[in-house]
């Protein structure tokens, strides 16, 4: 751990009553915000909390949806969510302005620490039957929270519909930079079957009937590296800095492709579907058994397959995304980029029978 940043946790500490700093460590699973376990003595009581340091393109109306989301589900008690740290000027966050005009400024917060093991990261994982079964219903539960919730600020990303474009456009974009052989190959070889498919699901998603799909402050990363257990319990979910309004399905979706898809050997790629029909049950399940609980429509169970594509490509365009614009490790991304690629082709040579 460098200086500074004691020096910094120090700073943004004397923002809050929760003591003096005995000692942090940086969590380095993150791969957009700087994030620190701290611990801090107040009288005589040593106390962890989680210090994030917002990654530097955030702004402020969208700390203020995910945070006035964070506030509103941790109304619920079996949502189990950490909670803000509110400064002593009472906010949920610090903003630190740039020393001149050329950056933007800084911004922080500080949650509750939550117990429990990270026990899976979003690559590869292979959960328990129980561990699915409670995720799917950690995932219906959340939806029901936030069923009519109308956050405050706005998330800039744009929806599914309006990323696809942008998605198709970043792809060209890898043809245009001397990017290393092992992504500008791939992604050449690919180019051409992954913008028809982009095509297919603008067509898709443009029919009218796509308006009646529900649509919900979605989490948006919902994968079990942010989930936290203990035995087989769920005992935390976390970063909801991705979370912006959009359909409900996706969300389903974007799970399923997380949560059930094979990363090793031959089978990279293709979807467990013994786990996603658990996933889609116990949800559906949980649903129904909450007050005004809504289960997933006809229709959303006829486009699932749709959004899962959707989803691949949006966590496709992550991937894309960093090559293009940080300096990546070259055999880490590569294997991200085969994993979407492989995905994607599975994807449309499987797709069920009406």
């Amino acid at each position: 751990m460098t200086q500074n940043h004691h020096f910094s946790i120090e700073h943004v500490l004397s923002h809050y009553s929760l003591g003096k700093l005995l000692s942090c460590e940086q969590n380095l699973r993150g791969y957009c915000n700087t994030s620190f376990a701290i611990q801090t003595l107040d009288g005589n009581i040593p106390t962890w909390h989680f210090l994030r340091r917002y990654k530097a393109t955030i702004r402020e109306p969208e700390i203020l949806f995910e945070h006035s989301l964070i506030q509103h589900i941790a109304q619920f008690p079996d949502l189990p969510v950490a909670k803000l740290e509110i400064t002593k000027e009472g906010k949920t966050y610090l903003i630190e302005p740039c020393q001149d005009s050329t950056c933007s400024p800084t911004f922080f917060a500080i949650f509750d620490y939550l117990p429990g093991e990270d026990r899976y990261t979003w690559v590869n994982p292979h959960c328990s039957e129980v561990e699915l079964r409670q995720a799917a219903a950690l995932l219906a539960r959340y939806h029901r929270a936030v069923w009519d919730f109308q956050p405050q600020g706005k998330r800039e990303e744009p929806d599914l519909r309006g990323l696809l474009p942008i998605i198709s456009a970043n792809l060209q974009a890898c043809l245009e930079r001397p990017l290393p052989a092992e992504f500008q190959k791939p992604i050449g070889d690919y180019l051409s079957f992954l913008q028809n498919k982009i095509a297919q699901l603008q067509h898709v998603f443009s029919d009218p009937k796509t308006a009646h799909l529900p649509r919900v402050i979605i989490h948006h990363d919902y994968h079990p590296g942010n989930l936290r257990f203990v035995g087989d319990e769920i005992v935390g979910l976390f970063d909801f800095d991705w979370a912006k309004r959009d359909c409900r399905i996706l969300d389903v979706a974007l799970a399923l492709f997380y949560f059930a898809t094979e990363w090793q050997g031959e089978a990279d790629g293709q979807l467990r579907m013994n786990e996603v029909k658990i996933f889609l049950d116990t949800y559906q399940h949980t649903m129904l058994a909450q007050p005004q609980g809504q289960a997933l429509s006809k229709l959303e169970e006829e486009m699932v397959w749709q959004f899962i594509e959707a989803a691949n490509l949006y966590v496709l365009n992550w991937t894309i995304l960093d090559i293009l614009n940080k300096e990546v490790d070259i055999p880490e991304y590569a294997v991200y980029l085969w994993h979407g690629l492989n995905t994607a082709v599975w994807l449309d040579e499987n797709k069920p029978l009406k």
